[in-house]
């Protein structure tokens, strides 16, 4: 028997210690016979081994040692050597200890157990096997019973950690509480603190927890709790989702702190949901060298999430290296979770193949419904990156996700997308519109303005080439809804003018970003409203330059125009129309023959009425023909003219009555009070029908 042996007898158990050896079963005798002998163990651990040998009852060891050799001689028991409470722990239930303290034995040698030590070790080895109830009993028993014994306050602590373990979270407090205030300086005060904590935050009880890390950080300063307490403020933040003050914490954590990777991987979470991906891979960066010190079991989510940054941020070489990591795992759900993260990156980078092996992977081999559907979804996104879908598609994906705002805004980008490179720019801005109309916050509605911009300036291009009043209203309904800061505002607003909706230009006017073109703008609108002086002070401010002079011309003639003074509007209206652009001059060509008309200058106003070419002044074209034939007393002529505008609203009134005139000109009675009757019945307040009925009655 070695030097260093530790010998002992415990109840019915005989134990040998010996350290720096390994234990043979052939260095034991072969005359243990079954009449006293039950079982034998040996366990080789921690360089440490250890020799059981259980005696049948009743028998208990007795043992010589002589020359290193071990005699054991089984006897039987003349009287007990331990204590036997009555309403005691029953004594079958004594086992031999995992862990024999230094103050057990007084000698190395020969040594009784006392009945306190026995039934401390037979609940350290319940705890250890995760029978509370039991470990607890025996706890208990110590503490009711024994007071003076040297286990007495470890029992204390042990019992708290056994109700803790049963949830039985109450007890366990007051319990850690008590042992605290039996041995205020004991070692195991801050990590019994730490207990407590650990309940409140089970509890979601973090302001209480707060208050006992920040006691520890004080009270425990110079020991390795305080820096666990520093990690755990922050970290109790962080489970509170107050990713505020959860960073004001966690990014303080000292590198020499052993929790700093840690630290540094939930700082790189909060800036994830912030969508701050930098410092998300910024937090990564400085704890990426101890990466392994990660516990992945636990902390899965947050490091996909730190590797969906990586990916954010295109470096896809670290995003490897993290996902590799998280993929070690054993685990299936774990390693799909990381897929489902891997996928989000395949969508970063237009990788369709590796999206559809990954989300085929998940499909067949993983249960989690949830799982399957996050990677059916990615799939969906997928089909709609890759942009080979049709409306049908699109339709389908949007009610499949109609309360996903990520995937069904997705959709509606990408068909606008296919939509504007086929160049059908009025669906695609369509798209756009529905887009930011249902889902506002969206990136995607950022994403899409370039695109927004420059289908409203390819419209502004047709719409200038071939003016058309629908169309125009489309465009400025989009440039209004959808405020593509490049869209072209001032060919916009000059279209709204010539189109005759001056209304509608106010609402941009103050947008464009051309300041010259935007006083223009400004100057015209205020002299169609009757602000003559504002007007004019706008316009002294203008470029005496093209293509501002014809502009200013233009303003100028509004304003003679208006006041009455039609042969000098004539004039700067003729002047104004030398601007090579067909849109304008048509414009000007129809007020410069209202000025003739007005003049009466009938000839003239015919010849330029006649030059004009623009279909969306028809209406006002053949409206003014027909008038001017009625003053030259053509009233058969202008009667066929106007006949035509009976249904076009904005001029059926004034139609209806020259007709009417027309035919009391041409001495028609009845047919003047057929479109006089025509014409009460549309409007019987018009301003037209006292004059007819005067002629008529």
């Amino acid at each position: 028997m070695p030097d260093n042996a530790t010998i002992f007898k415990k109840g019915r158990y005989f134990v040998v210690r010996i350290k720096g050896k390994i234990a043979k079963k052939q260095i034991l005798g072969s005359n243990l016979g079954d009449r006293f002998f039950k079982s034998l163990s040996i366990t080789n651990a921690d360089n440490v081994s250890q020799i059981v040998i259980e005696l049948k009852k009743p028998y208990i060891p007795q043992y010589t040692l002589q020359n290193g050799d071990i005699t054991l001689k089984p006897q039987l028991p003349r009287k007990h050597n331990v204590e036997n409470p009555k309403n005691g722990v029953p004594q079958n239930l004594l086992a031999i200890p995992y862990f024999i303290s230094k103050t057990t034995f007084k000698t190395t040698k020969k040594m009784q157990t006392s009945y306190d030590e026995s039934l401390f070790f037979s609940g350290v080895k319940a705890f250890y096997i995760k029978n509370y109830q039991l470990a607890a009993a025996f706890f208990n028993e110590i503490i009711k019973k024994y007071p003076q014994s040297h286990f007495f306050l470890s029992a204390y602590f042990l019992l708290g950690d056994c109700y803790k373990n049963m949830k039985m979270y109450d007890k366990a407090i007051a319990i850690y509480n008590r042992a605290i205030s039996l041995s205020p300086k004991n070692d195991t005060v801050a990590q019994t603190l730490f207990s407590i904590a650990d309940i409140y935050q089970t509890r979601k009880m973090f302001i209480a927890a707060r208050t006992i890390y920040k006691k520890i950080e004080k009270d425990f300063a110079s020991t390795k709790w305080a820096s666990k307490a520093a990690f755990m403020i922050g970290y109790s933040y962080f489970m509170e989702h107050n990713c505020r003050l959860a960073l004001k914490h966690l990014l303080l954590v000292d590198k020499s702190n052993p929790y700093y990777p840690l630290s540094m991987v939930l700082s790189a979470e909060c800036f994830y949901k912030k969508k701050d991906y930098a410092r998300a891979v910024l937090a990564y960066y400085y704890m990426s060298k101890k990466l392994q010190e990660i516990d992945v079991d636990n902390y899965y989510k947050e490091l996909v999430d730190i590797g969906v940054s990586l990916c954010e941020f295109e470096d896809y070489k670290e995003a490897e290296n993290v996902f590799g990591y998280v993929e070690q795992t054993h685990d299936k759900e774990i390693k799909a979770y990381s897929y489902i993260g891997r996928m989000r990156c395949d969508l970063k980078k237009n990788d369709f193949d590796d999206l559809k092996f990954r989300g085929g992977w998940i499909l067949s081999n993983i249960k989690d419904v949830k799982l399957k559907n996050l990677a059916r979804k990615l799939l969906d996104e997928g089909k709609l990156k890759k942009g080979d879908v049709d409306k049908k598609t699109i339709d389908e994906i949007v009610a499949k996700y109609k309360n996903d705002p990520e995937i069904v805004s997705l959709a509606l980008y990408v068909y606008a997308r296919k939509n504007y490179r086929n160049k059908d720019y009025i669906d695609a801005l369509s798209y756009l519109i529905k887009l930011k109309k249902q889902y506002p916050e969206s990136s995607y509605n950022k994403l899409a303005q370039p695109m927004a911009a420059d289908a409203i300036n390819k419209l502004l291009d047709e719409f200038y080439n071939q003016p058309d009043l629908e169309l125009v209203e489309k465009i400025y309904d989009a440039a209004l809804k959808l405020k593509p800061p490049k869209a072209d505002l001032c060919r916009l607003a000059w279209a709204l003018v010539f189109s005759f909706k001056i209304g509608e230009v106010e609402k941009i006017m103050h947008s464009i970003k051309d300041q010259e073109c935007q006083n223009a703008v400004v100057a015209k609108f205020y002299v169609e409203m009757g602000n003559n002086i504002k007007a004019s002070s706008i316009v002294d401010q203008l470029q005496k330059t093209k293509p501002y002079v014809y502009y200013i011309n233009m303003i100028f003639g509004d304003i003679n125009f208006f006041g009455g003074d039609y042969k000098k509007a004539y004039e700067l209206y003729k002047k104004a129309s030398e601007i090579k652009e067909k849109l304008m001059d048509d414009y000007l060509s129809l007020r410069m023959a209202e000025c003739l008309i007005n003049i009466k200058k009938l000839k003239d106003a015919e010849v330029i009425l006649s030059s004009i070419s623009v279909r969306i002044y028809s209406d006002k074209v053949e409206f003014f023909k027909g008038y001017v034939a009625y003053l030259k007393g053509d009233y058969k002529n202008s009667i066929a003219i106007l006949k035509n505008l009976i249904n076009v609203i904005h001029y059926r009134q004034r139609a209806l009555f020259y007709i009417a005139m027309s035919y009391i000109k041409l001495n028609d009675k009845k047919h003047a009070v057929e479109y006089f009757n025509k014409l009460k019945a549309i409007n019987p307040n018009s301003e037209y029908i006292n004059i007819l009925k005067a002629l008529l009655l």
